[in-house]
């Protein structure tokens, strides 16, 4: 009987051990899968469009209405104004997966209207109804005799508006109700892509627009917006060929693009020339070049296709290369982008270079999976045997 025991215990105490072993050789194997059981299943959550953003205010109306425009984010090809004799409407456009409740605490107006002799009163603002003949729900006054500049006999001008959140309220697909309308006499709003109105929904607070710069100009978001008038999501507002940066340092009008240097001509595409196979961990030395039709010295914005970028790298002279290295720290196939700016701003298309790091982690785990098996039941079978 105590013989029995005795084996007993000892064949507790052996199994024990093994798995212990066992839990000691695969314990990254077995904890890896739990972990990318829980990133699936987080990623499996609904996500909410947000409504805030900048929204041009175009005329691409599906029934052709002459009085009836949209709001959406991209930004317009060819000219286009909406018009009419007393008011206009700009209805949310914009496609999306809206859940829940959004809502508008505040509405920033930028919009060009025809000019005329006298200044002329309008009342701006919103409407929850996408009913055509709707009122205001929450509305300002604007005079057009204060504007920031005229172009071709239009007028800039810039307002803000503070909203009621309880009252600027929209469930699920309910912002699709939200319109931008204007009232008075003759309201003819313009929208093309040398002069293009819009407006942006929940515009951040000042010192948050400080320390944004969105289309990577040089020129923080607030002083794009109430300083230079100029759009912050746009580095060439009046797409003339000079960003608005240049422009203000040249102290030619950024909003007007008539005044301008002169013509300025896009970057030559990039040609990308490095390795096209590597080892995951070893740093690889990648050129780029780009030529300038006007000579001016270049920049360089490069993505590399794992999630880091080199934002605007330079400058560099026209045709010179610009070697810049890099070290991909997981194997896959990647897509190296790169684009061109010349110092005025002007931006040439993507050039492209795929590049393959053929060593995979993956691979290397199955292998240690494989060994540590084989161990693992090598020693489970001479343990067997001492039992």
């Amino acid at each position: 009987m105590m013989k029995l025991k005795r084996r007993h215990k000892n064949n507790l105490y052996t199994m024990s051990l093994v798995f212990g072993i066992f839990i000691l050789v695969n314990g990254m194997n077995i904890a890896l899968p739990t972990v990318e059981r829980i990133a699936v299943k987080n990623s499996e959550k609904s996500s909410t469009s947000d409504i805030g953003g900048l929204y041009y205010l175009r005329d691409d109306d599906p029934l052709n209405w002459v009085d009836v425009g949209s709001l959406l984010m991209d930004l317009p090809v060819e000219n286009e104004s909406t018009l009419c004799g007393m008011f206009i409407n700009f209805h949310f456009a914009q496609p999306g997966d809206y859940i829940g409740y959004n809502t508008i605490s505040n509405i920033y107006y930028r919009f060009w209207q025809k000019g005329y002799i006298h200044g002329i009163e309008y009342e701006i603002g919103y409407s929850t109804s996408s009913d055509h003949t709707a009122g205001f729900n929450e509305s300002i006054w604007v005079d057009t005799n204060d504007y920031i500049c005229e172009v071709n006999n239009y007028r800039l001008v810039q307002v803000i508006q503070s909203t009621n959140p309880e009252i600027a309220v929209f469930e699920d697909d309910e912002i699709y109700n939200f319109t931008i309308k204007f009232f008075g006499p003759n309201p003819n709003i313009l929208c093309n892509p040398n002069q293009y109105s819009f407006v942006i929904l929940n515009l951040e607070d000042n010192l948050t627009l400080q320390k944004l710069d969105r289309d990577n100009d040089l020129l923080n978001d607030y002083d794009e917006l109430f300083v230079f008038y100029t759009n912050p999501f746009d580095s060439d507002t009046d797409n003339d060929g000079y960003s608005d940066y240049s422009e203000v340092n040249l102290e030619t009008d950024p909003n007007d693009f008539n005044d301008n240097m002169g013509p300025n001509n896009n970057p030559n595409m990039p040609i990308i020339k490095g390795p096209l196979n590597g080892k995951v961990g070893k740093d690889y030395e990648y050129k780029f070049s780009s030529t300038d039709p006007d000579d001016d010295d270049i920049y360089y914005y490069i993505l590399w296709g794992d999630g880091h970028v080199e934002i605007w790298d330079g400058p560099y002279a026209s045709g010179e290369d610009a070697i810049i290295s890099h070290t991909y720290a997981r194997q896959g196939t990647f897509i190296i982008e790169a684009k061109a700016k010349d110092i005025y701003g002007m931006e040439s298309d993507w050039g492209y270079l795929e590049v393959a790091m053929p060593i995979s982690q993956q691979v290397s785990q199955s292998i240690s999976q494989r060994f540590s098996y084989r161990l693992f039941y090598s020693i489970l079978g001479r343990l067997l045997n001492l039992i």
